[in-house]
C-alpha cells in the first residue's frame, strides 16, 4: 500500500500562512511508505485447472477520523480496489468539501499483480485540515467507479457509526377465514368445513365456536395452539343434525379473550334428485317385403320374401312363424334366430319345389314375436304379382279350375286387393340371422319352404 504525505515542500498552498502545507505529489516517494494490500482483497488462487475472477470492489475509508489520524502516515484515509486487472490503471482524486485551504490531491495508480491497490493520503496535525473531503476512485475511461464523502474531525475518536432503525413490521390483528361460504347440509355433515387463523402469538391458545349466525346457540367449540408463525388451522364439524340457514364462527385469543370479526357461511338443503325418466323404448316393428311375389321368384333362393324386425332386445330370441292362409296343403314354417346388437333380425323364406312353383300360391300369415312384442304382416304369392293378398277362404289358391285367385275372393281377386306391389324389393340385402327349413305339403309330396343366410343386415324402415 503506498502512503502519501502532505508536506510544505509541495505546492498545496494554506491561505494566510507563510509555508503552505500541501498534499504530496505521486513522485515524492520519500513521504510514501508502501504495504501490500489486504491478502482477504487479492485474487483466489485458482484450482483444478480453473481460474475464478473475483468480482471488482472499492472502498474509501474511513468516513470520519481524527485530525490526529489524518496527519499519522499509517493511518489517514485510504483508497482501495480489489478484483481488478493486474497492470490495469486508477485515478484517484481527494477534493476539499468545505472551503478549507488546502488544495485538490490526485494521483494515478497501477494495480499489482494481486489485482489490488492501496493509496492511503495523509495530511498533518494542522487545524487547516479540519472539515469535509469528496474522495473519487476513476478508471481509465475517467468513470467514476466509486465515491465517498469522509470528515476530519478535532476530536480524539471517530463517533460510533449510528444504526440504522429496527423497523418494526406492522402489527395486525388475528383474522380466520374459510375454505369455502356455501355448501350444502350432507356436505357439511360428511366433511365439515375447514379454516384457518393467523396473527395469533405464537404459542397461545385459540378457542373457536361456530354456531347460527347472530346468535349464541353454538354447535362448535374447540381450542388450538398457534404455531410458530402465529396460525391456527381446523375443520369446523357437527355432532347430530343441522339445518339448512346462515351459520358464522370467530377466534377469540389473548387475555381477555379477544374475537376476531366472524367469518359467516351459508348452508343450503340437499338437492333432491329427481328420477331421470328414459325415454321408452321404441316398440318393435316387423316389415314384409314384397308383400306380392310370384311363384317363379318365390322359388329362387335369391329372391323369396324377406321378414325383418327392429327394435327387438339385442341378443334375444326372435321367433318367426308362417301360417298359409284357407285350405292349402302347405304346412306352417317357423324359426327361431337372435337379434343383433342393434336388436334387428330377418329371415328370408322362399320355396325349395322349383319344379313346382304353383305349389305355393296363396296368401300367408306372418307372426313374429321377440320379447313380449308379437307382430303380424302376410305376403302374397300369385301368379299376377300386382294382384292383392286372398281373405284366405275356401276359394283360397289352386283349389277351383282357376287355379291361384280362381274367383272374385281368391288370392290376386279384384283390382282392389291388397297387394302392395309397388314397395321396392330390398330383402335380398337382408341378412338371415339363421336359417331354417318347413315342409309344404302338396298333394302328399315334399315341398320345401326355407330360409336364405344373407350377408348385409338392414332394418325393416330400409324397404
Amino acid at each position: 500500500m503506498k502512503k502519501l504525505a502532505l508536506a510544505p515542500a509541495v505546492a498545496l498552498a494554506i491561505t494566510g500562512i507563510a509555508a503552505a502545507p500541501v498534499f504530496a505529489a505521486p513522485s515524492a516517494k520519500r513521504h510514501s511508505q508502501e504495504a501490500s494490500v489486504p491478502e482477504s482483497a487479492t485474487s483466489p488462487t485458482p484450482q483444478d485447472g480453473q481460474v475464478e475472477e473475483a468480482a471488482a470492489e472499492f472502498s474509501i475509508s474511513p468516513t470520519t477520523i481524527s485530525l490526529a489520524d489524518y496527519g499519522d502516515p499509517d493511518k489517514g484515509v485510504t483508497y482501495t480496489g480489489t478484483g481488478l486487472e493486474p497492470g490495469s490503471t486508477y485515478t484517484i482524486v481527494d477534493t476539499p468539501s468545505s472551503g478549507q485551504a488546502v488544495e485538490s490531491y490526485e494521483e494515478t495508480v497501477e494495480v499489482d499483480e494481486t489485482g489490488g491497490f492501496a493509496v492511503t493520503i495523509y495530511g498533518s496535525d494542522n487545524d487547516v485540515f479540519l472539515g469535509t473531503y469528496h474522495g473519487e476512485i476513476l478508471d481509465a475511461e475517467g468513470t467514476v467507479v466509486a465515491e465517498t464523502d469522509y470528515e476530519v474531525t478535532a476530536g480524539g475518536e471517530e463517533p460510533p457509526a449510528e444504526e440504522p432503525p429496527v423497523e418494526e413490521p406492522p402489527t395486525e390483528d388475528p383474522a380466520i377465514a374459510a375454505e369455502a361460504s356455501t355448501l350444502t347440509v350432507s356436505e357439511f355433515k360428511a366433511n365439515g368445513l375447514d379454516f384457518s387463523g393467523e396473527n395469533f402469538t405464537p404459542g397461545e391458545e385459540v378457542t373457536v365456536h361456530a354456531g347460527e349466525a347472530d346468535s349464541d346457540v353454538l354447535f362448535f367449540e374447540k381450542t388450538f395452539t398457534a404455531d410458530e408463525a402465529g396460525e391456527i388451522s381446523g375443520t369446523l364439524t357437527v355432532d347430530g343434525e343441522i339445518t339448512a340457514g346462515k351459520y358464522s364462527f370467530v377466534a377469540r385469543s389473548g387475555a381477555d379473550q379477544t374475537a376476531t370479526d366472524p367469518v359467516y357461511f351459508t348452508l343450503t338443503e340437499d338437492k333432491s334428485e329427481e328420477p331421470t325418466e328414459e325415454p321408452p323404448a321404441a316398440e318393435a316393428s316387423l316389415a314384409v317385403s314384397p308383400e306380392t311375389i310370384s311363384p317363379a321368384d318365390f322359388v329362387k333362393a335369391d329372391k323369396g320374401v324377406t321378414l325383418a324386425v327392429e327394435n327387438c332386445e339385442p341378443g334375444s330370441d326372435v321367433n318367426f312363424v308362417v301360417n298359409p292362409k284357407g285350405a292349402t296343403n302347405v304346412t306352417a314354417y317357423e324359426n327361431t334366430v337372435q337379434a343383433d346388437d342393434e336388436g334387428t333380425a330377418s329371415v328370408n323364406v322362399y320355396g325349395t319345389s322349383a319344379s313346382d312353383p304353383s305349389a305355393y300360391v296363396g296368401d300367408y300369415e306372418v307372426t313374429v314375436s321377440c320379447g313380449d312384442d308379437e307382430m303380424t304382416g302376410e305376403f302374397s304369392v300369385s301368379d299376377d304379382a300386382n294382384a292383392g293378398g286372398s281373405d284366405g277362404n275356401d276359394d283360397g289358391a289352386g283349389e277351383d279350375d282357376n287355379g291361384a285367385g280362381g274367383d272374385d275372393n281368391g288370392a290376386g281377386g279384384d283390382d282392389n286387393g291388397a297387394g302392395g306391389s309397388e314397395l321396392p324389393r330390398t330383402g335380398a340385402e337382408l341378412t338371415g340371422l339363421a336359417a331354417g327349413v318347413a315342409l309344404l305339403l302338396v298333394g302328399g309330396a315334399a315341398v320345401t319352404m326355407t330360409v336364405r343366410r344373407k350377408k348385409v343386415a338392414q332394418s325393416p324402415a330400409e324397404f
